[in-house]
């Protein structure tokens, strides 16, 4: 068995989540104040034994910040355990867990091994049943919301239940079983339906079979390894059977025998015959016991075994280690305890808080690869915000968190029903789908997972450039905006943009492509190409037509034309001619065709430098000549405010306004007056109103047209 799903309800800025795992180790990733410490804390509210957490630890911000009132409310966190097998069940405790009777409806929203056995084990954090009662009675609105009112923490009750078969995440089941509280209708408790908050269990039972050990970013190993239940204590007393007979009598010879010659030693005598010798004196010889110094180390094996320590292979202590050397140790010996105990507990989940923290680097890649094929007995869950474990994490063991706002996150899982996409819509064979895009995202996941918006592009040139044009046109870089760009580069769009959706991942992601289209007269256009533009134009639009977080954006010809099309971009190539051509004769004639030649000429212009000098390399030189004034195709701008709609913040947009103030140099005697409003400008609201007043004053300015299309 493994854990396969975790409900949040109400937790924190967790309104409602669920989070869906798969054996080996699993990674929660987000951006920082995201919800990824809570989704952890939650999980070992339910099932860590050593985090103590009830009625009197419960505090009015541990729920929902979205709700207001917290009055009345449930929290509720529900594990979903799948693949129980029939050897799992000869355990009483798996019977306890599993459903008498599988609910279909419930099943329908969770994708599981269909011939094993599931269960599942539920904390309702609730008013106790006398409130409930109360609230449920309450004759009117009036006397529900006073009620409602004079409810306390301390009202509230921890029940723990097994055989729930509810999805939480449902608003419908979540009002089913609390009631309406903002229509005034409390759901009367004594109408609790057993199929859908389950059979009480006792909790207790549930964490001696399912062991969760808790390994948070800035743990004391040192400390950890002092405490009287360590990791080595607990291997310890757990293989104490299996240790021979002979073995622990010779300890017990010896201990003994090292007692003797401890109380032997003459300074340990002469001690014991001190102390005789002043009671003598103190109290005379009626009253006077008789004392002796002794050595009494005590025989029994599970007390030695607390002077058992790890030291290094240089007999250094590991107080000489390093954090990151201390923390991967305590994670082996936690993963040899698991071993250990396997007999005993039918799963161990470790949890890991940001192993990033004191980890190097390359370390961590190595680290995850290899609990990647941990012990099916253990399942790992760790959350990270680093780049590095992401490029080796499995694409279907991610769990992405996104923030809305600061009092809201939710879940997005990136494989949602992505074979299925891949099989029915793109008509892919063989191998799984998720398996395919996985392999090829090996090196670009990060971004993928990490960007708040998207943009792809199929060639070096938008690769490129793309980003040298934001940064100088807009002033500020992609990555300040969240914005990841990904070359495709022979993949095709749709394999990688069906990831983005609703059901998947819910960011924007822009896709930037060619039409390639023929201008009349000139020679250097392909047929092909244009005809290949228009069949790609036609299926995105089939398949993303629909999806509110894809759109494609087409360059009515090549990037490397369009740009050129714009008579103020033209002197950047001039400056890429002069630099890329040595012949004077070919300069001027490849300048004359771009400065005052026919639209078919500068076509082929273009195209001819863009192929001997090679594509890539072009927009290289060309990236290195850019400068505030450069104009961004209408297309790739469109593409970048599709992309930014819902990450752009008003930090970002009075960062780029002051840019664009700076850099424009048609103001004219209004420059002194505006610069003047944009010093003075301090509070957001200020800033908000001297940026609309720089758009209205300047509608043309390419600052202007970008608020346009992202408030659009």
């Amino acid at each position: 068995m493994y854990l396969k799903y975790i409900q949040i309800i109400n937790f924190k800025n967790l309104k409602s989540a669920r989070f869906e795992f798969a054996k080996g180790a699993n990674t929660i990733i987000g951006e920082n104040d995201s919800g990824k410490s809570n989704a952890l804390t939650a999980m070992r509210i339910l099932l860590d034994d050593s985090y103590y957490y009830n009625t009197k630890r419960l505090k009015e911000t541990d729920f929902s910040y979205t709700l207001g009132d917290w009055k009345g409310h449930w929290i509720i966190i529900s594990a979903f355990f799948d693949e129980i097998s029939d050897e799992d069940k000869n355990n009483e405790f798996c019977v306890e867990l599993t459903p008498d009777e599988e609910n279909a409806s419930f099943l329908r929203s969770y994708i599981r091994c269909a011939d094993k056995g599931y269960g599942t084990v539920t904390l309702f954090i609730r008013p106790c049943n006398s409130k409930r009662l109360e609230l449920a009675e309450a004759s009117h609105s009036c006397r529900f919301e006073t009620i409602r009112a004079q409810i306390k923490l301390s009202d509230y009750e921890f029940f723990y239940t097994s055989r729930s078969q509810a999805d939480f995440t449902d608003e419908a089941v979540y009002k089913s079983i609390v009631g309406d509280i903002a229509a005034g209708e409390y759901a009367n408790p004594e109408n609790d339906s057993s199929s859908v908050l389950g059979t009480k269990i006792d909790i207790i039972s549930v964490r001696q079979h399912i062991s969760t050990v808790f390994i948070d970013a800035l743990r004391d190993v040192e400390n950890e390894l002092r405490k009287p239940k360590n990791p080595i204590r607990q291997i310890i007393d757990t293989i104490e059977g299996e240790i021979a007979v002979t073995d622990i009598d010779d300890i017990k010879s010896k201990i003994n025998a090292l007692n003797l010659k401890i109380a032997s030693i003459p300074q340990i005598t002469d001690i014991g015959n001190q102390v005789n010798r002043k009671l003598l004196e103190m109290i005379g010889t009626v009253y006077s016991p008789d004392i002796k110094l002794e050595s009494r180390m005590k025989e029994n094996f599970a007390v030695l075994a607390r002077y058992l320590t790890v030291t290094t292979s240089d007999q250094n202590d590991i107080e000489l280690l390093g954090l990151g050397h201390l923390n991967i140790l305590y994670i082996a010996l936690k993963l040899v305890e698991f071993e250990a105990n396997r007999n005993r507990e039918l799963l161990n989940i470790m949890i890991i808080e940001e192993p990033e923290a004191h980890i190097h680097t390359h370390i961590q890649k190595t680290l995850f690869d290899n609990l990647q094929v941990a012990h099916t007995y253990t399942q790992v869950v760790m959350s990270t915000h680093s780049t590095h474990i992401s490029e080796v994490a499995d694409i279907e063991k991610v769990n992405i968190m996104k923030k809305v706002n600061e009092q809201l996150s939710f879940v997005m899982k990136p494989t949602n029903g992505l074979d299925q996409f891949g099989a029915g819509i793109l008509k892919h064979k063989g191998m799984a789908f998720t398996q395919i895009l996985s392999r090829y995202l090996d090196a670009k996941r990060s971004v993928l997972l990490f960007s708040k918006g998207v943009i792809l592009v199929e060639g070096d040139g938008e690769e490129i450039l793309i980003p040298a044009l934001v940064k100088n046109v807009l002033g500020v870089s992609l990555d300040e905006m969240g914005i990841g760009l990904i070359n495709v580069g022979s993949v095709a769009f749709e394999n990688v943009a069906c990831i983005f959706d609703a059901t998947r991942l819910q960011r924007r992601c822009a896709i930037i492509t060619d039409l390639d289209a023929i201008v009349a007269g000139a020679t250097k256009g392909s047929q092909e190409a244009m005809n290949f533009g228009a069949a790609r134009k036609e299926r995105l639009t089939t398949l993303f037509g629909a999806n509110h977080y894809v759109e494609a954006f087409y360059a009515p010809h090549t990037l490397e034309v369009d740009f050129a099309n714009i008579a103020q971009n033209r002197e950047f190539i001039y400056a890429v001619i002069k630099h890329a051509y040595t012949q004077k004769a070919t300069k001027d004639k490849l300048i004359a065709a771009i400065k005052s030649g026919t639209e078919a000429e500068r076509y082929d212009a273009v195209l001819t430098i863009a192929r001997n000098i090679q594509k890539g390399w072009y927009a290289t030189l060309l990236a290195s000549e850019i400068r505030a004034n450069a104009v961004i195709p209408a297309y790739i701008l469109d593409a970048i405010a599709f992309a930014a709609k819902d990450v752009v913040s008003p930090k970002l947009l009075w960062k780029m306004a002051k840019y664009s103030f700076g850099a424009n140099n048609d103001l004219g005697n209004d420059y002194d007056y505006m610069k003047k409003k944009f010093d003075e400008a301090a509070t957001p609201e200020q800033r908000t109103a001297l940026i609309s007043d720089f758009c209205r004053e300047f509608p043309k300015d390419l600052f202007s047209a970008f608020i346009a299309k992202v408030v659009d």
